[in-house]
């Protein structure tokens, strides 16, 4: 089931009420005809996105944050069964258009994890590459609706492409504003080979700005949403990402270096009851990812020594 909820006039908040992991707040413009609806990933089980449809009827464009399947994996079901044209930054292409491009991209590739990979999408996310895909640049180009002007703001570190979105209103110019932050939220995560932990941080300063300095509507793609102003919001994730780097920093010692496969399997980022034992394997990138990127912060503070191995998950580290 579908729980709408009402933003400003003809913008809904629409997420899935499930306990089902990644589940999105999706926004949903209503427009005043048939073919004019607008979707911010608008991802879904298949059996919701036809509820979707069955109130709103047709849209004229989903257009995802980044490409990241939690985001994207059923977009070629909205095409497919209902004709909507899907829209992605322009670095991203790839994700959605050619699973062994994504794979490579994002590092699976790298660390032998390709077999792993595919059954997750397989059986639990169910993804289709789609045949077509319409791109944008993040930061330079605004969505227009009848109600709406979409600014796009490009917030990379999350994935290259990861686009941020303001949406006002052009009818009553005294309605407040959104600011949908996409992946810059309470679970911030940079562990894709490209992601880039100091573009990240940069981001969160870039946003954070942004909405101190307006009246907005905060949005983050997972989690609670945020009607009151929030001024904590973007120091909370800093915290977090600190928190991490504090973790990764104190499982070394002096002494003895560690692998990153040994730092993955002692469970400093994901908590060992929050692994999904199915696909555990695939934390080598999401975890191991996230450690490399504090890993590089602390070598270029002279607080850790690599030692290299034959390959990403061998290298070792030490305290200085």
């Amino acid at each position: 089931m579908l729980t709408w909820n009402k933003l400003i006039d003809n913008l809904y908040l629409v997420k899935e009420d499930s306990d089902r992991v990644n589940r999105l707040n999706s926004l949903i413009i209503q427009g005043n005809e048939e073919y004019s609806s607008v979707l911010i990933d608008a991802n879904y089980p298949f059996a919701e996105i036809d509820a979707l449809y069955s109130k709103i009827k047709k849209a004229k464009m989903l257009i995802f944050s980044h490409g990241h399947l939690d985001h994207t994996a059923h977009a070629f079901y909205h095409q497919e069964k209902y004709g909507t044209t899907a829209y992605c930054p322009v670095q991203e292409r790839e994700y959605l258009t050619d699973l062994d491009a994504l794979m490579e991209l994002v590092g699976f590739n790298k660390l032998g994890l390709t077999q792993d990979y595919r059954k997750m999408i397989k059986y639990y996310i169910k993804f289709k590459e789609c045949e077509k895909v319409t791109t944008f640049d993040p930061g330079n180009i605004s969505f227009k609706t009848e109600n709406f002007i979409i600014k796009t703001i490009h917030i990379p570190g999350h994935s290259p492409g990861h686009t941020a979105f303001e949406l006002s209103s052009t009818k009553k110019k005294t309605q407040r504003k959104i600011l949908y932050v996409s992946d810059i939220g309470s679970h911030p995560y940079y562990g894709d080979l490209n992601s880039n932990i100091s573009q990240y941080r940069d981001s969160i300063d870039k946003l954070e700005h942004i909405y101190l300095n307006g009246d907005y509507i905060l949005v983050p793609a997972h989690g609670n949403y945020y009607i009151k102003k929030d001024r904590t919001f973007f120091e909370r994730i800093r915290n977090k990402i600190n928190i991490n780097k504090e973790k990764v920093l104190n499982s070394l010692n002096s002494h003895k270096a560690k692998s990153l496969r040994k730092l993955v399997d002692e469970r400093i980022i994901t908590p060992p009851e929050r692994v999904y034992e199915p696909i555990r394997e695939l934390y080598y990138l999401w975890d191991g990812g996230m450690i490399n990127q504090h890993l590089i912060e602390l070598i270029n503070e002279q607080k850790v020594k690599k030692i290299k191995k034959a390959d990403f998950l061998s290298h070792k580290y030490i305290k200085i």
